[in-house]
This record gives C-alpha cells, structure tokens and sequence, in this order.
C-alpha cells in the first residue's frame, strides 16, 4: 500500500498529537512538518522542517496539508494549499466566519480537491453506535439537545490567542463547533429556525463563558453551554439526547460512558449490546400508550449503563485515526462519502458565528 505523504503546518500542542496518532498509520506519511515558532529539538529528526507555512504548501514532497494553526489563519493556509494542488484537513473550525468557509468549499470544488474538518466526534466509538442506531428509525424523533462544557482554563492566561476573539473566533467558534456539528449528524434535516446567543466576561478581553439555543426547522432544541472557568482537575462535560423515546447523558467532552432510560423490544436491545460495556439495570414491561397521537409500540422500559475500557486519549488518538483513513479512501476513490462534509463544516461555523454576533450584541446593550 503507497501512504500518502502528509505536511503539518502547526506543530503544537495538537499537531504532535496528529503526528503521534499517525506514527502507525497504514495510510499516511509525515513528510513536512511547518512551525514559525517551533524549538527545532522537538521536532521528529525524520521529518523535513521548515519555518514558513508556504514553503510547505508548496512543496513537491507533500501530498495533504494538515493545518493546526490558530483558527484565523485557516483560510488563508487552506486556500494556498489549494491553489498549490494539494487536498486538505483542517483542525476545526474550517474557518472563522460563514464567508470564509464558502471561500474554501468554492474554490476546494472548482480545483477539485478534497477537503475535510477533523469532526472527529463523528468518529468516537460510543456516538457511532447511538447514530446508527437512530438512523435505523429507533429511538424516535430526536427533540433535544445539551452539552454542559466546563472546561479549565490553568493552560489558557489572559494573554494566550485562545481569548482573542480576532484569532480564536471566540468559544463557540473555537471550540463548540465540535458539539455543534454532532447535532448536525443526528440531525440530518438541519435547517436552523432561530439562533439566540449568550455570554459572560471576566473582564473587557476575556469572554470566558457562552451559551447558545438553536431552534431548528423540524422541532429540535439544542442548548451549547461553554465556559472555561475551572481548574484541570475540575473540567466536566455532560451530553443530554432527547429522543421521543429514549433519553442519553454521556459523560466527558469525549464520551467514555453513559447512562440511558429507553423504551425498548427484543430487537433494539440486541442493536445496545454495540455499547461498551453494557450493563441494564432495570427492565420492565409496559403496556403502549398513546402520546401525542403516537402509538409507541414498545413492550418494555430499559435503564442502563455503558462504559468504554478505552482511556480518553486512546479514544482521542483512533478518532484521529478513523478520520484519516476515511480521507485516505476518498482519495482512492471518488465514490466514497465522506463522514464530514464541506456543507457540515460551514453550517456548523455559521450556527457559530451568527451566535457569537447575537452573544455579543446582547451582553453590549447589557
């Protein structure tokens, strides 16, 4: 098998983690690895390093351009690395504005290059499991969505790039997109209705807490709670699915477990033994009631549990990889779907950023 050759411009935190997950890649090989600021002794000695980004794009040697820079930076890196005949993967988000995002998706189609965001939640074992179970029609409709994200902020002083909202985008740019693009997946018919946004300032610079609701077309309420407030130790995140029939809280900003309360036959509880480490605790039998003009034809209710014996950078570390075998095999094959799609990558910017503008609007008049 011919790997691909891979160029990482960014060699940060999160780039030696791409570059970690893909020491034993079947599919790619790091060939160029661009950092302006980069001390050279932590750079892998196998490895061509360069200090400009462009000499990077547009080197022969290099086939994919991976970027891992601060976010504003990512449209003008993905649009030289397309204009330099080259396909891309861009750490979320795709860019900081809607605009920005349809500049890559139109110029990405017009070179025909393939260009994919690392969602990589798409990719976590424990979802993966709970959308294809929806997809097959169970479950319900899918009527609620809520992520709690108490993130730490002992790695993040006032200084870092991370609270420049002229960089950053600000936290549901930066970061919610993650959350933000998981409802999109579940939630194939994703027309957003109204988008209301909400935040919070420790001071004139950092906007360390927001929240927004998103009101879409066919019912769904979905609810991003953001704030990087806590100490390390400290960090949680909590994910609520709400579906007409079933109800999940997973735990971790990557789940590694959960609890649920679903109604349930004898073939959706074969479809829930996917789930790591399934254990019921409950199981009851009921009798179909009408709701709503609905007939839920269930026989019994079941609570439960799961929990993955893969540790979170485990996790982290073959999401990462899934994504780059699924890049790897649209390359060899233009048939293939890929499991994020530009379209996913700019409406999850565009939630992002009309949220942000009402955040900031709002607490203004405040």
């Amino acid at each position: 098998m011919n790997k691909i050759n891979l160029g990482i411009v960014g060699f940060g935190g999160f780039g030696r983690f791409i570059y970690q997950a893909l020491t034993t890649s079947d599919y790619f090989s790091v060939e160029a690895i661009a950092d302006e600021s980069a001390e050279k002794s932590t750079i892998p000695t196998n490895v061509k390093f360069v200090r400009k980004w462009k000499d990077l794009v547009s080197s022969p040697e290099v086939d994919v351009v991976f970027i891992s820079t601060p976010p504003s930076s990512h449209e003008e890196i993905a649009m030289e690395s397309l204009r330099n005949h080259k396909h891309v993967i861009i750490e979320k988000p795709i860019a900081t504005t809607t605009k920005g995002a349809l500049a890559i998706q139109k110029l990405a189609e017009e070179l025909d290059k393939i260009v994919m965001v690392d969602f990589l939640q798409r990719f976590n074992p424990i979802l993966e499991v709970l959308q294809n179970i929806y997809s097959q029609g169970y479950f319900g409709n899918f009527e609620r969505y809520l992520v709690e994200n108490y993130a730490q902020d002992e790695t993040l002083d006032k200084n870092h790039w991370f609270w420049d909202r002229n960089i950053s985008g600000g936290i549901l740019i930066e970061h919610a997109v993650h959350f933000i693009d998981i409802v999109h997946w579940f939630n194939k018919e994703n027309k957003s209705k109204s988008i209301h946004g909400y935040c919070d300032s420790r001071n004139s610079t950092q906007m360390d807490r927001m929240c927004v609701n998103v009101l879409y077309e066919n019912g769904l309420l979905a609810t991003h709670t953001h704030g990087f407030t806590r100490p390390l130790v400290f960090e949680r995140t909590n994910m609520r699915f709400v579906f007409s029939t079933a109800q999940f809280d997973l735990d971790g900003w990557i789940p590694q477990s959960g609890r649920f309360t679903l109604l349930a036959n004898d073939e959706l509880m074969s479809k829930l033994e996917s789930l790591p480490g399934l254990k019921i605790s409950t199981r009851k039998e009921i009798h179909s009631v009408p709701v709503r003009g609905i007939n839920y034809d269930y026989p019994f209710i079941l609570e439960g549990s799961f929990k993955s014996e893969l540790t979170k950078s485990e996790i982290y570390s073959r999401s990462i990889q899934k994504i780059f075998e699924d890049f790897y095999r649209k390359l060899n094959s233009s048939g293939h779907k890929l499991r994020v799609s530009l379209d996913d990558a700019v409406r999850a910017v565009h939630i992002a950023q009309t949220a942000t503008e009402s955040a900031t609007y709002t607490h203004m008049e405040q």
